[in-house]
């Protein structure tokens, strides 16, 4: 919002049927009969696919400001790049740490 504001327009998105497709498939894991311990493996592998999918647009988005020299929109996307990659750090510590040798 910030970044368009600078600009003078106004968010708008279109649909993304790449995002429609990674949330599909994390509902359909919801659906599945499995115990819990591999349902939270599962659903961390999904959140993990959301993350994975916002990190490669902000840092698609983030070259973009930066080859057409906006350094502030720069700054605000690359900051926002690293809250996802912190928070898929985070999924990686929790999976890793206990969940998928539960799963197991």
């Amino acid at each position: 919002e910030q970044i368009f504001g600078e600009l003078g327009e106004g968010p708008r998105g279109k649909h993304c049927s790449g995002m429609e497709g990674v949330l599909e498939e994390g509902a359909e894991l919801l659906q599945k009969e499995a115990p819990h311990e591999v349902m939270d493996a599962g659903l961390i592998a999904a959140a993990q696919h959301v993350e994975h999918y916002e990190m490669a647009g902000y840092g698609t988005v983030r070259t973009y400001a930066r080859l057409l020299g906006n350094k502030k929109a720069e700054v605000l996307l690359q900051q926002t790049l690293e809250e996802e990659e912190q928070t898929d750090r985070m999924l990686t510590q929790l999976a890793e740490s206990f969940i998928n040798v539960a799963a197991v």
